[in-house]
Formats: C-alpha cells, sequence, structure tokens
C-alpha cells in the first residue's frame, strides 16, 4: 500500500475515533451538554428582544434580567398549569374506562363488522389467542414477596427526578443569562478560534450566522406559539377538556419537522375519542378536532412561514429526519424538540465557516455535486438514463445551450482528464464520448428552432484537435449552429495536419475552427493553426478552448497566435460566427477560393 494510502486510512481512523468518542461524550454527559444546548437556543431566541429593549435606553444587565425573567415567569405559570391538567387528565381517563371500551368497540365493528365476516372472525380469533395466553396458575409455586421499601427510599425515588429537573432548569436559566450579557465576549472568542487570521471575513461570516439563526428561531417560536394558542382556544370552543395540555404539546412537538404536528394531534384526538359528547353520533368532536390540525397546519405551511421565514433555511428532509432521531436517541424527548433549531444552527455554521462546511453537504438541500459532475458520474457508472436525466432538467432549467455548455462539454473535460491520467481506459472513455454524443443530440432538440433567411450558406470546417472527446465536443458544436446559414464538416478525430489541409483544399471552408478540449491540446492546436495560417493566410481560423474554466487556468493558451479568437464556450464562439456570418456571407465562398485550390484570391474573410 503507498504512504498516501496508509496516510487516508490514518485520517479515516482518526476521524471514526473522534466521532464515536464524540457520540459517547454527547450521550454520557447529556444532563450537562442538555442546559447548554437550552441556554443557547434560549440566548438565540431572546437576543433580539434584548437588543430591542436596549434601543429603547434600557441597559444590558436590567434588559437581559426583565426578559429571562418574564420568561421564567411565563415557563413556571404554564408549568404548573400543565401539571396540574396532566393529573386530572389520569384521574378522568380511569373514570371514562367504560366509555372508552364502548368506543374501541363500535370502532372494531365498523372495522371488521360484528364477527359474521371473515374478517371479524379473523379479528376475534387474535383476541381469543392473545386472551388465552396468560400463564396458568400453579398452586405449588412459591410466591416470593419483596419487602416494601422505606419511607426514606420512597421520598429518595420521588425527589431525586425532581431534583435533577430542577438543577438543568436553574443552570439553564443562570447560563442563558450570562451568555446574553457576555454575548460580544463569546463572540469574539469564537472569532478567534474560527478566524484563522481572518478577522474581518471571519467577524462578518459569525454575524450574519447569528442574526440568521436568531431570526429563523425566534420566528419559529413565534408561530409554533401562535399554533398551540389557536389549538388551546379552538378545542376550549369545541368542549375538549384539557385544551392547555393539548394546545402546549402541539406547540411542542411542532419542533419536530414533518411529524410533530401529527404526533402532537394524537394525544387531543384520542382523548375526545373516549370523552366526546352525543352530537355527531359522538363522533363529531373527534372530526372537527382533526379537520382544525390539518386546516391550521396547512395555512402556516403554505400562507404564514413563507411569509415569515422569507426564504427556506435549504434543510435536507432526510437530514431533518435522520437529525430527528439521532437526537431524540442521545437526549430523549428534549432532544427531539432541539433536534430543528440544533439541524439549523449547524447548516447555517457550515455555510459561514469554512472549517465546518461539511455540515452543508451533510444537512443542505443543495445538490452533493454540481450537474457537470454528477453527469459525467452517472456516465462512468454507465448509467446514460439517470445521465440523460441530469442533463435535461438543466436544459428544462436554463436552456439547452447552457446545458450543453455547462454540463456536457465539461464532463467531457472530465473524461480527458481521467483519461491522461489512467483512471478511465480507452473503452470507458468511448461509453462517455458515445453516451454524451445521444444525450446532446436530446438535448438539443429542446432548442427553439430560429432559422434565418440567408443568400448561401457558408462553409464552416470543425476539426478536432486530437481525440474522440473532442469529436464529440465538436459535434455538439454543430447542432447549435443554425444550418440554413452554415454548411458544416467535421473531420476525424485521427486526422493528420498534412490530412486536414489537403480536406480543406477540397471543402473550401470560409473559416477554420479547431476544437480543443483541456486539459492538455494546446501545442498540438498551435501546430495545427500555424499550419493552416501558412496554407491559408485569408481564411478565419477560430479555436474554441471549450471548457476552460478561466483564462488564468488555461494561460497557454493565451501564446497562440496568428488567430482570430479564441473562444471559451460554445455560446461564445456562436456568437463569433454570428459577427462574421454578414461579411463572409456577402463575399462568398467563391471568390475567396480558386478552382484549383491551391491558391487563395479575393478579400473574403479579411
Amino acid at each position: 500500500m503507498a504512504a498516501s494510502d496508509w496516510q487516508r486510512a490514518l485520517v479515516a481512523l482518526a476521524a471514526t475515533v473522534v466521532g464515536a468518542a464524540l457520540v459517547a461524550v454527547l450521550f454520557w454527559a447529556r444532563s450537562i451538554f442538555i442546559p447548554v444546548t437550552l441556554a443557547v437556543f434560549f440566548a438565540f431566541v431572546l437576543s433580539p428582544v434584548v437588543n430591542r429593549l436596549q434601543r429603547r435606553g434600557i441597559g444590558r444587565p436590567a434588559a437581559v434580567i426583565l426578559t429571562v425573567g418574564l420568561l421564567g415567569l411565563t415557563g413556571l405559570g404554564i408549568g404548573t398549569v400543565i401539571a396540574q391538567q396532566i393529573t386530572r387528565v389520569a384521574e378522568t381517563s380511569a373514570e371514562k374506562r367504560e366509555s372508552i371500551k364502548q368506543k374501541l368497540t363500535s370502532v372494531k365493528q365498523w372495522i371488521a363488522g360484528g364477527g359474521e365476516s371473515q374478517f371479524g372472525k379473523l379479528v376475534d380469533d387474535v383476541e381469543d389467542v392473545f386472551a388465552s395466553a396468560k400463564p396458568a396458575s400453579n398452586s405449588n409455586a412459591v410466591v416470593v414477596e419483596q419487602a416494601s421499601p422505606s419511607m426514606a427510599a420512597q421520598w429518595s425515588g420521588m425527589l431525586s427526578p425532581a431534583a435533577e429537573v430542577l438543577g438543568q432548569a436553574a443552570f439553564t436559566f443562570i447560563l442563558t443569562v450570562f451568555m446574553l450579557l457576555k454575548r460580544e465576549d463569546l463572540r469574539n472568542r469564537m472569532i478567534r478560534l474560527l478566524g484563522a487570521g481572518k478577522i474581518t471575513t471571519t467577524t462578518k461570516a459569525v454575524d450574519d450566522a447569528s442574526q440568521r439563526i436568531s431570526k429563523y428561531l425566534l420566528s419559529q417560536l413565534m408561530v409554533n406559539t401562535a399554533f398551540g394558542a389557536i389549538i388551546t382556544i379552538s378545542l376550549f370552543a369545541l368542549g375538549v377538556k384539557y385544551s392547555i395540555l393539548w394546545g402546549f404539546i402541539a406547540t411542542l412537538m411542532r419542533y419536530v419537522p414533518y411529524i410533530g404536528t401529527w404526533v402532537g394531534l394524537i394525544p387531543p384526538l384520542l382523548f375526545s375519542v373516549a370523552t366526546a359528547p352525543e352530537w355527531g353520533g359522538g363522533w363529531g368532536q373527534p372530526v372537527a378536532v382533526l379537520a382544525l390540525f390539518l386546516g391550521l397546519e396547512a395555512i402556516c405551511n403554505n400562507l404564514v412561514e413563507p411569509k415569515l421565514y422569507g426564504q427556506s433555511m435549504g434543510l435536507s428532509e432526510v437530514a431533518q429526519l435522520v437529525s430527528a432521531a439521532f437526537w431524540a436517541f442521545m437526549w430523549g424527548p428534549i432532544g427531539l424538540i432541539l433536534s430543528g433549531p440544533l439541524t439549523v444552527c449547524l447548516l447555517v455554521l457550515g455555510r459561514h465557516v469554512k472549517q465546518f462546511e461539511f455540515f452543508e453537504v451533510l444537512l443542505g438541500d443543495q445538490p452533493a455535486l454540481e450537474p457537470r459532475v454528477a453527469f459525467y458520474q452517472r456516465l462512468t457508472a454507465h448509467d446514460q438514463d439517470e445521465a440523460a436525466d441530469v442533463a435535461l432538467e438543466a436544459a428544462e432549467e436554463h436552456g439547452a445551450e447552457f446545458a450543453l455548455d455547462s454540463v456536457v462539454v465539461p464532463a467531457l473535460c472530465l473524461a480527458r482528464r481521467d483519461h491522461h491520467e489512467g483512471d478511465l481506459d480507452k473503452s470507458d472513455l468511448h461509453y462517455v464520448a458515445t453516451a454524451a454524443r445521444e444525450i446532446a443530440e436530446e438535448v438539443a432538440e429542446l432548442r427553439p428552432v430560429t432559422e434565418h433567411p440567408a443568400d448561401a450558406r457558408v462553409r464552416l470546417l470543425i476539426a478536432p484537435a486530437r481525440d474522440e472527446a473532442e469529436h464529440v465536443a465538436a459535434e455538439v458544436f454543430a447542432m447549435t449552429l443554425d444550418p440554413s446559414r452554415w454548411e458544416v464538416k467535421i473531420v476525424g478525430d485521427e486526422t493528420l495536419a498534412s490530412e486536414l489541409i489537403t480536406q480543406a483544399d477540397e471543402f473550401r471552408p470560409a473559416v477554420v475552427l479547431i476544437a480543443t478540449l483541456p486539459p492538455g491540446g494546446v501545442t498540438h492546436a498551435r501546430y495545427v493553426l500555424t499550419r493552416l495560417r501558412q496554407r491559408f493566410p485569408e481564411v478565419k481560423l477560430l479555436l474554441g478552448r471549450w471548457g476552460a474554466d478561466a483564462p488564468e487556468q488555461d494561460n497557454r493558451s493565451e501564446t497562440i497566435k496568428n488567430i482570430d479568437g479564441i473562444d471559451r464556450t460554445l455560446a461564445d464562439s456562436r456568437k463569433r460566427l454570428a459577427d462574421l456570418y454578414p461579411r463572409l456571407e456577402a463575399a462568398g465562398d467563391k471568390e475567396q477560393w480558386p478552382a484549383s485550390g491551391r491558391e487563395l484570391v479575393g478579400t473574403a474573410g479579411a
């Protein structure tokens, strides 16, 4: 194994070990990380409120204490009411046991029938199996009674969870206060850690990221709170008891992406089914609850959130669901609720801080590969259908000429590069070139037909510089030309310079275009163009150096002299030909090429 392979293996092993250690620390130290994460969340949410109070003349400490104190009192009041309602729900469920049984029986009869149908009999048989699955009593079994725990143990079992929750809440409260008070200091420390000497760029990135996160999280809190409040009021109007509890659950669960609202619907819907009044046959209230959630969620998704949030944060749907599952596993219900804000923070961090760019790749909804890379990757996998989908999608979105220039031709450049480096053998190169040609024909058919009336067609000779990929690029370019204006001939990619001169003598073109793709090919193109210029000094000679991203990345082509133009895209070459066409068409081919084809006369093409 080469040294570079060993180095890559060691890096991968180190990354795996670090990742596993990080996951373990997040899990085992969750009692510390959960309050810290909640404090960061509240700091982002409350930061705009504190800033607004400061702009009204209130000092930073007073604004922070006022904001956090109001939040704490609100949370304490809501928590007390929710705890009372949870206790009452448990009592009500026990009292309504018979009503719940009757509703479940009616649901079973509605679904499976009364037992006379085959499906109903199957359901009854399944119930009998489970009912008879109880273990048989054994009179000879020895029953060991455990000693009842002492009063101290009982108090310890009840107080320990409460003390842990109260401790984490107090820690979160205090940490939020200090994060808001020391916001600039924390920001500067982060800039020093991430800046790497680029203080100005990092400062702008961190400020922009924090503002985006604060605005998004505050808007999300407002929408979710309003959603829960409307649910509470509407359920109260429908006569559903403990509507404050159901609205609170709906508010929290709406932080869970995609499925949160429907999970929050389950408790009030089931409670309504069990305790619904007689109107609507006993099903009117549950149906109204379901319609309420459906309608309100549709309004929020389609009207409220797009206007309030502006553009989407660009999160991948799969990433959001995986993130929800991951944080729920790590931190339980709190992790499930925080999964959305955590994912947004990581995505924005990845977009603005170079060291965390991998978060944008993992969590963003932008394609992981550029269209040209994806197109080429599918061709190397011999998946022509999916490659065609990539090119056709680009053509439908930006136009056929854009797809040819930005997807097909760059993919041919990548194929040449890999072939020269030994990563793509000759047969694979042939497949890529052939498939690219066929897909280009499909894309070219999407171009609008814009034929121009012309007195005569001008002859254009296109010569690939070296190989098959360049020959395909030449054919792709020919597809984009107006056949009513241009009579195009493409020579073979293995044509020698002497043979090209002979074919030019026979075809008598007004323009000769050498098609070459990076990397390489400049030296051979220079040689061919020099020979052509010596032989045909009055013919327009063009170089299509297609696929070169920028002149500074392909500066060797600038050393080619005595030609009439170098173009780096198909569009530029088409534009140059369009500019030349009026003069060439007016002069006519016959004036510049005598019958013998051995001498050039006239001034056409000058």
